[in-house]
């Protein structure tokens, strides 16, 4: 017999956040390396966002969940300029790997762990789930971006 056992409203968005997140990834995936093929007009700028938002993004959790630090260090490309990027599949690969590793972090996670929060130099307090909504407010951005790019005229 099933049990309906109702979630609180902060676990059922945390949920919804994480499969939001999953699934944003396949499609972004796709319609990275679809508008590259194409030699679609942005999508390197796109990818690269993707790529240098999602490093960052895994560095801030790292530190957060693993490092239990009280200030989060700055990643490397929120203050230097990126030289020796690699190319733009490359970007894709590494990208996609990394967030197919947040996804499965952020599904183990307990309360206590999303809630987790450490201090910014530019963005002030961010918790985990901060964090985790920032990403998925980018992927929204570049998914509308790259489905304007391939949408047919």
């Amino acid at each position: 017999m099933w049990h309906n056992v109702a979630m609180s409203d902060p676990e059922t968005s945390r949920r919804w956040l994480t499969k939001a997140l999953r699934e944003a990834s396949g499609e972004m995936h796709e319609l990275m390396i679809r508008a590259l093929r194409g030699s679609m007009p942005e999508a390197e700028t796109l990818v690269e966002r993707a790529w240098r938002d999602g490093a960052i993004s895994a560095w801030q959790l790292g530190h957060l969940l693993f490092q239990d630090v009280a200030d989060l260090p700055l990643h490397d490309f929120e203050w230097l300029e990126q030289v020796n990027r690699p190319d733009c599949y490359e970007q894709i690969r590494e990208w996609y790997q990394t967030r197919e590793q947040i996804s499965s972090v952020l599904y183990m996670l307990s309360e206590y762990e999303w809630e987790r929060v450490a201090n910014h130099r530019f963005q002030g307090e961010l918790s985990v789930e901060a964090i985790a909504r920032s990403m998925h407010q980018s992927d929204l951005e570049i998914l509308n971006a790259l489905r304007a790019q391939l949408q047919p005229t």
